[in-house]
């Protein structure tokens, strides 16, 4: 039963980027290089311009994913989805970190951070127990 509840999860979070990539790219085409032989500076403003596409999608769902997999109760999908999540998240930022500022990298780094922190918080967090009705 532990194996399955692995597969499960680990399934879930190597399937989520991968459709959070491709529901981009269905919507809004990533470039290829091919399209741009003689023009080079096209390709890179295509691909800028899908990179910020790309990490705005795969942010809002992929913490939306994290959140909903801290509030699951079976282990195997809120496990996947929290590393879906994750997974979703840096795959977005790869595409598009060449083209972000310092200081909006380390904004957005510290808003994953606390993200995680809460998460994290709120999965192993242990509530002291009252000891014999005393206050």
């Amino acid at each position: 039963m532990l194996a399955r509840q692995i597969a499960i999860g680990f399934g879930i979070a190597v399937i989520f980027p991968l459709l959070v990539y491709y529901g981009v790219s269905s919507f809004h085409p990533a470039p290829r290089m091919a399209d741009f032989v003689a023009n080079t500076a096209a390709f890179n403003a295509a691909a800028k311009e899908f990179s910020r596409i790309l990490i705005y999608v795969a942010t809002l769902l992929g913490i939306v994913a994290i959140l909903i997999g801290s509030y699951m109760r079976l282990n195997s999908i809120g496990t996947g989805l929290i590393f879906g999540g994750i997974i979703a998240v840096a795959l977005g930022y790869a595409n598009h970190w060449a083209f972000l500022d310092d200081w909006l990298r380390f904004v957005s780094l510290l808003a994953g951070f606390a993200i995680l922190l809460f998460v994290g918080y709120r999965q192993f967090a242990v509530t002291p127990a009252v000891a014999g009705g005393q206050s």
